[in-house]
């Protein structure tokens, strides 16, 4: 997958990692979304997002063929990395194990 630059952040949000009696934060952000800047995706979006957490640094980027679609699907992919961490201890915001990530209606 192509290396795409982290925007301007419209997002941040920090959680707190807990696992074998050491407690890390991760800071999540997700950045502007923004068009491709090669040919072959002319007209499509990319929306980057990064994890800073027990693991590092992770930045990544979900394309789409809006601003909207690349955001969303930015939200998704961030929600699983969120749940990758989640399963290797305990993620929590706000002391709650949920993410505040979750679609509501129908495309829930």
């Amino acid at each position: 997958m192509a290396k795409y630059p982290m925007t301007e952040p419209i997002a941040r949000r920090e959680y707190t990692f807990s696992a074998a009696e050491r407690v890390t934060p991760v800071v999540v952000q997700i950045g502007k979304p923004a068009p491709f800047p090669d040919p072959p995706y002319h007209g499509d979006w990319y929306c980057p997002w990064s994890v800073q957490g027990p693991d590092g640094l992770r930045e990544l980027y979900a394309g789409g063929v809006d601003a909207l679609q690349a955001l969303v699907l930015a939200i998704s992919g961030l929600r699983a990395d969120l749940r990758s961490i989640a399963r290797k201890g305990k993620l929590t915001w706000h002391d709650d194990e949920g993410l505040g990530l979750e679609l509501v209606g129908p495309a829930a």
